[in-house]
């Protein structure tokens, strides 16, 4: 794993002004205008959010609050801010570093302020409620709600280091994609930014996204990537320097509790033959995963008395008809059925014990905490060989299709259940423990304040 180099001497005293540093001589940067000299883009950047900082703080009436209010008004902790990110890898995440000493706030929300609190870790509750069948309106007024709040915490944290670890909305993005970072640039004393994807899943082909990521990855001191291949995409593709970039898998999801059914109990708890091969899809149904490929790879399928299980929502009413038109269609609907809605923490244990095995026939990806998921219970998985999956999953744990087009995800699956009594669970448990969260986060922890 690649962690962010240590900065000396002159580098140490330039990230102490709050200037961009370590930049290759070139980089590539928003527009058309191609290639130029990177110490030129990167200071002019800084100094101009540093001589506006300080101006404010001089000269204006805010600056002049916070000054004779600093001590009431300035929070010297780490400040993590999520953005209504998937809430176990988010309470996950935090209780990693909490593990290395690294004392944070985060910016929370209904959903997870609870189990923060519960972790001892502090938290602001800035984003309240995310119930989806909220009327429009108390939609629109929460997030102007969220967002002021947002910007008023990350001022009190000023100096401290200030993590974004969520996704930017694509829907606002001209918000999140060119205000957000300049702000969290302006106060930080360390920017640290997750790049999940270089650019959001289904927004590869947009030139505006392609430019609008050059300017965000502009402004972070440090992006953090889940995987190699999004890290040498920043290089190559957006002019991301090496040492700017610090590489780390995520880590296993144990937020989700344990069973102590065994698997004919949770077979019968779910309603699944006692006896059947079983595939389950669990998680969200979007495009990029591809559900609607399985359903036609199912029809391919030599496997006897193979069952199908998607057990999931999905958000995108159009790509769900597609799905239940492509298991309409299937010679074999009669084995395949999807569980539609959301599936609790509760309720994940009994899915992952009922499964001989979890398919993920996702069309691209770069790394998925389904995985994480898995290797925390020892569940084999059958997935295409797309983003990095294949680095995590070997004869031992899974299969791993030779082609990514429906015949080939039926023959990992009809290779997979051939073989499934030879997987042992306890052995890729053993196996994925290298992932938890604590040990992800020492490699990082050096990115952020200590008191």
């Amino acid at each position: 794993m690649d962690s962010v180099r240590k900065r000396s001497g002159k580098e140490a005293a330039a990230q102490g002004t709050g200037e961009i540093i370590g930049v290759d001589d070139l980089v590539l940067v928003m527009g058309s205008t191609g290639f130029v000299g990177a110490r030129v883009v990167t200071n002019l950047l800084s100094r101009s959010l540093r001589n506006f900082r300080d101006l404010v703080l001089a000269r204006s009436i805010f600056g002049r609050f916070l000054r004779n209010n600093h001590h009431r008004h300035q929070i010297r902790k780490n400040l993590l801010i999520p953005h209504g990110f998937e809430p176990n890898y988010v309470v996950g995440f935090a209780r990693g570093l909490a593990a290395n000493g690294i004392d944070i706030t985060v910016a929370s929300s209904d959903e997870i302020g609870g189990r923060l609190r519960a972790a001892g870790i502090s938290e602001r509750n800035l984003r309240g409620s995310q119930e989806t069948n909220r009327s429009a309106g108390k939609k629109a007024a929460n997030l102007v709600r969220y967002y002021l709040l947002l910007l008023w915490t990350v001022v009190r944290h000023r100096g401290g280091a200030i993590h974004f670890n969520g996704l930017l909305s694509s829907r606002i993005i001209f918000i999140d994609g060119v205000l957000l970072p300049v702000w969290l640039r302006l106060w930080a004393g360390r920017y640290i930014h997750t790049a999940h994807n270089a650019v959001p899943h289904g927004r590869e082909g947009s030139r505006l996204f392609r430019m609008m990521y050059r300017w965000i990855y502009r402004f972070p001191h440090v992006i953090i990537t889940h995987t190699e291949k999004v890290a040498q995409q920043l290089q190559t593709e957006f002019g991301v320097a090496k040492d700017r970039i610090a590489t780390i898998s995520i880590g296993l999801n144990e937020e989700v509790p344990e069973t102590a059914l065994s698997a004919h109990d949770a077979r019968r708890k779910l309603g699944l033959p006692i006896d059947a091969p079983v595939a389950v899809f669990f998680g969200k149904v979007e495009p990029y995963k591809g559900v609607d490929l399985l359903a036609e790879a199912w029809g391919h399928i030599q496997t006897p008395n193979a069952r199908l299980v998607i057990a999931g929502w999905c958000p995108d009413a159009e790509y769900a008809n597609s799905v239940r038109t492509a298991m309409a269609r299937s010679p074999k609907a009669a084995s395949m059925e999807w569980r539609e809605g959301f599936v609790p923490n509760e309720a994940v244990a009994h899915w992952l014990t009922a499964a001989d095995g979890v398919v993920m026939p996702y069309r691209n990806i770069y790394q998925s905490g389904v995985v994480f998921l898995c290797l925390r219970f020892g569940v084999p998985i059958v997935a295409t060989n797309v983003g990095s999956l294949a680095e995590f999953i070997d004869e031992r744990s899974g299969v791993i299709a030779e082609t990514n087009d429906a015949k080939g995800i039926a023959a990992a699956l009809d290779q997979f259940f051939a073989c499934r009594d030879g997987f042992r669970r306890a052995d890729i448990a053993q196996r994925g423990a290298k992932y938890r969260w604590d040990h992800q986060c020492e490699a990082i922890k050096h990115l952020y304040n200590r008191n």
